[in-house]
């Protein structure tokens, strides 16, 4: 039998203490060369070794899908609601998703959220009756190019003064992204979060894990966000569980030689 949303939501927070999380309302909205479909339930993927069986909202450009409420898409950014706190920076606004989810939680304060398009902030609050969220008042959404040199003035009017306290990049369509750590340090250097994270983190450091090579522990997790110069969040047993569980899910396991094996059957 398929896992309902809670149960699978349960067996996340079980095994790694953290899990899915509350999803506005879509409906159907396209702008300019982007949009916003429903579907009914289907089979979908997810990031870790599961399946659903759901209904999803799709954003698109063109043909290309964007984004989605998808099993993947949450359980991708489930480790990044929960590292979210205080005053939160996101780069990258998509359908809304996380935004929602993280505005949400009492601990957040604020959600500053940039999107480099108008089309995306305007299907976004269309789709979801944005003013009508039930944490509205603590989200605060800007267009601006999170990659360039005024991102962090933009940032620091929204913020009054505030440190940051978790920044987040959600800005590319497809994970792991090969610019996607060096494009988070670089608006890591220039916001100065005190922690931070980006989309696919875990299928990056399981790249690193391959190319090094190394196993996919916490002493490397550590080695790997302090040689990007990312300011990493409070790395709990659970988080390292789910990394090797992603890196494994999407066939990137580091895999013993062939001569070791063997040697190691003679041992």
């Amino acid at each position: 039998m398929m896992a309902s949303k809670l149960q699978q939501h349960h067996a996340l927070t079980a095994k790694y203490g953290f899990g899915l999380f509350p999803l506005p309302a879509y409906r159907p909205v396209s702008q300019g060369e982007w949009r916003i479909t429903t579907h009914m339930p289907a089979m979908a993927d997810g990031y870790l070794a599961t399946t659903s069986f759901e209904a999803n909202a799709v954003l698109k450009k063109g043909r290309t899908v964007w984004m989605s409420t998808c099993l993947l898409e949450q359980e991708s950014h489930s480790w990044h609601v929960h590292c979210a706190q205080g005053v939160v920076v996101v780069a990258g606004l998509g359908m809304g998703m996380y935004a929602y989810a993280i505005a949400m939680k009492p601990s957040v304060d604020l959600v500053i959220v940039a999107d480099i398009s108008s089309d995306i902030i305007a299907m976004m609050k269309a789709s979801t009756d944005f003013d009508q969220w039930p944490c509205r008042d603590k989200v605060i959404i800007i267009e601006a190019d999170a990659l360039s040199p005024g991102f962090a003035a933009q940032v620091a009017q929204h913020a009054g003064g505030r440190a940051i306290d978790y920044f987040y990049a959600d800005i590319w369509p497809n994970f792991p992204a090969a610019e996607a750590p060096a494009q988070t340090a670089h608006m890591a250097h220039a916001l100065a979060p005190k922690t931070a994270g980006w989309w696919g983190q875990e299928l990056s450091f399981g790249q690193y894990c391959l190319q090094t090579p190394c196993a996919p522990d916490e002493v490397n997790l550590r080695a790997y966000f302090t040689a990007l110069a990312i300011p990493m969040a409070s790395v709990t047993p659970g988080y390292v569980d789910f990394c090797r569980d992603a890196i494994a899910a999407n066939g990137m396991a580091p895999r013993t030689s062939l001569w070791k094996r063997l040697g190691n059957l003679f041992r």
